[in-house]
């Protein structure tokens, strides 16, 4: 009698070895698709990082003008950090480094558009803006001379001497309102004298003294130093204004000009530094003073608008006088 062998089984043990079963053949396939998906997305996903990896700050300024979301001046102030990396802003676990924080400060303030299609549309790792925010809040704003403003100058100017090695330094007073208020972040009151030097005062600030600095080679400006004052002196102007002129000279900035309103105590201050500013049109004009440091001319140079403001009104003063007279004759 024939007796029947047992048919081989299939072996499943092998990864290339089909399933006998179509439910787990379909599986299968199903895992496979998956996993090919997956590698194609990881690809995809790899290119763009390498794309974005190749991308710096000077590629991309371009594109941002051709689509308006930046003008020509924030253009020319982002110049500045045209070798930077976008995709090496931050990775997990780093902070970001100070010229990737003035790059993001600067296009956040003063293109927002910008910022958000880059962080939002083309998915560049820029900080969020809550995280700006945070950044301002722990930024020095007390009176005095603004050290982040001055290294910030100087590395500019260490990258491009001829943009911002020559400057004009621009200081003016305005009127503030009197008020006196708590500072949660500092834990202290403001509103007060502040010269920035730590000293305490109990007078409240009538105005504020600006001392700003503006390219000459460049279009380009930026405040170094505020002080809040009440009727300052000639004299204490002058010490600030020499401190300003030191410190920018120690970052390898030259100031070739200082430029203010006609009011009398610039004209008392600029006669102390050196100059000879005076109403008589017989004695002769001495329009500069030697630099605190390297001795060089710094010229002074009144602002033309204010300048032209005092003779309206000397003109109207004027005006007045002889209408006056011409009156007292004829009655």
């Amino acid at each position: 009698m024939a007796t029947s062998s047992p048919q081989p089984q299939p072996n499943d043990d092998h990864g290339y070895a089909l399933p006998a079963s179509p439910i787990a053949l379909k599986t299968r396939l199903n895992e496979a698709l998956a996993r090919v998906e997956r590698l194609e997305r990881e690809k995809k996903n790899s290119m763009a990082r390498e794309k974005r990896a190749k991308t710096t700050v000077k590629s991309l300024l371009g594109d941002l003008r051709e689509k308006n979301l930046i003008n020509e001046e924030l253009k020319e102030k982002l110049e500045f950090y045209s070798d930077l990396q976008i995709d090496l802003m931050a990775k997990q676990g780093h902070e970001y480094t100070k010229d990737y924080r003035e790059f993001a400060l600067t296009l956040h303030l003063h293109g927002p558009k910008a910022y958000k299609y880059l962080r939002e549309t083309r998915h560049f790792p820029l900080p969020h803006p809550h995280t700006i925010q945070r950044w301002l809040r722990s930024v020095d704003a007390k009176p005095g001379l603004n050290k982040m403003m001055l290294d910030m100058l100087e590395r500019r100017c260490q990258g491009d001497q001829a943009k911002y090695g020559c400057v004009s330094l621009m200081l003016d007073a305005m009127s503030i309102r009197k008020h006196v208020q708590y500072n949660p972040h500092t834990q202290s009151m403001s509103g007060f004298v502040d010269m920035g030097d730590g000293n305490s005062e109990t007078e409240v600030a009538t105005e504020a003294l600006v001392f700003m600095v503006v390219g000459l080679q460049g279009h380009w400006k930026t405040p170094i130093a505020y002080f809040l004052t009440k009727s300052l002196s000639p004299e204490t102007q002058r010490v600030l204004l020499s401190h300003a002129l030191e410190e920018l000279h120690a970052r390898g900035i030259r100031v070739v000009c200082v430029t203010m309103d006609g009011h009398a105590s610039n004209v008392s201050m600029c006669n102390q530094l050196g100059c000879e500013l005076k109403g008589d049109p017989r004695e002769p004009l001495q329009t500069s003073f030697s630099h605190p440091v390297t001795g060089e001319k710094v010229f002074v140079m009144m602002d033309a608008c204010h300048m032209l403001k005092l003779a309206r009104n000397m003109l109207q003063l004027w005006l007045d006088v002889m209408i006056n007279i011409l009156l007292f004759v004829l009655v």
